[in-house]
């Protein structure tokens, strides 16, 4: 009889949220249409995936962290023989597996060029309008691109543009109709215990927290609650929680995100893929305030939704709490109207699937060239 080749996926995608979930949310999708794909998770001590992937039942495998450098120093001198280390330690996990897919991080690279090196298919997630380093070396090894949006890149021109995978918390809040969104608003207020008749801002600076959000928030929180806004702030895990005070809730972590979302009339974030993607899917008028890292991805990522009138970009560098006290009110007058027009950005909502679908296809296919083993 013949005897099914075992079927093996390997993740690279690590070190934050960003990379992490949209990962996760995928490796879930293949886990519930075929539980006999083997699925591992390739990850660095210092990053979010040590608590998210096991929580999540699934496989992790660190490995050395061989951050690229991007100036002359230390760092610069070390890399070589770290980033040999950390090939090393792939390559053993990439053999012999059926496909590597990468959602960004350290450790794609090093997966990439195992997966090179061993035949495996590739393929290379980008989660931002303009792609990042680590997925501009696995296209030139033969990745299959998938996009989160339309890039800037011309090498990823011909990539297929499936969205970035959101939790189903996310698309279901996207679903439903204006009233609905009314009544969930409403629902959402009152668990925080804020009032709905106010109108609401909510400002996160990712899992960590922003020194800078925090600080601007600080200094402006006594001009907004005396306007009436009341505010919702994500501080970031490991800051100080301020004292909350009538219509201020601060929280070092959102971990209902959804519900964060329903109760906010406009939003203050910074604009990374899985940010940019919530709210734009969600119609929320957000003042999006790039971090100048990387190749500058989170600029490009915000503007394709500022381009349809669903917010602005702030620099880094200009945003402070005067700025929040000379602006606010304008920023929920246009909210207020972009809310009304009911306009929303047409990001595919089942990223999660169209990954997943692609991934499935691809091992039906190498089975077939592969035949099957006699055991």
């Amino acid at each position: 009889m013949s005897k099914r080749k075992t079927r093996r996926v390997v993740f690279a995608g690590a070190g934050t949220a960003g990379h992490v979930e949209p990962a996760l949310a995928v490796a879930r999708w293949l886990r519930n249409e075929d539980a006999g794909i083997e699925i591992t998770f390739l990850g660095t001590s210092s990053g979010v995936e040590n608590s998210l992937v096991p929580a999540a039942g699934f496989d992790l495998a660190l490995i050395q962290k061989a951050a690229f450098p991007r100036s002359i120093g230390v760092e610069a001198l070390l890399w070589p023989a770290r980033f040999i280390q950390s090939f090393t330690q792939v390559q053993k996990i990439v053999r012999g597996s059926s496909l590597v897919i990468g959602f960004g991080g350290y450790v794609c690279a090093p997966a990439y060029l195992a997966a090179k090196l061993s035949g495996v298919e590739i393929f290379a997630h980008e989660a931002n309008a303009k792609p990042g380093m680590a997925n501009a070396f696995g296209v030139k090894l033969g990745a299959t691109p998938l996009m989160a949006f339309e890039s800037v890149d011309k090498k990823f021109e011909k990539g297929l543009v499936v969205g970035i995978p959101l939790r189903s918390q996310i698309t279901h809040l996207a679903r439903l109709t204006p009233v609905e969104r009314t009544k969930a608003r409403a629902a959402a207020l009152q668990k925080f215990g804020l009032d709905p008749a106010k109108k609401t801002l909510l400002v996160f600076g990712g899992s960590l927290g922003s020194a800078k959000f925090n600080a601007a928030i600080d200094g402006s929180l006594d001009a907004l609650l005396g306007a009436g806004i009341q505010v919702i702030h994500a501080v970031g895990g490991k800051n100080t929680l301020p004292p909350a005070r009538p219509g201020y809730l601060p929280l070092n972590y959102i971990t209902e995100m959804d519900q964060a979302y329903a109760a906010a009339d406009c939003v203050i974030s910074r604009s990374g893929a899985v940010s940019v993607s919530e709210t734009g899917v969600l119609g929320i008028y957000a003042i999006y305030v790039p971090l100048d890292i990387g190749n500058g991805e989170q600029r490009y990522n915000a503007q394709i939704v500022v381009n349809r009138g669903g917010g602005e970009i702030i620099s880094n560098s200009e945003f402070s709490a005067e700025l929040i006290m000379s602006s606010v009110t304008a920023w929920f007058e246009r909210a207020q109207r972009y809310r009304e027009s009911n306009s929303v950005m047409d990001f595919p909502l089942d990223g999660a699937m169209r990954i997943g679908v692609k991934v499935l296809s691809a091992l039906r296919i190498a089975e077939k060239r592969g035949g099957g083993r006699r055991g």
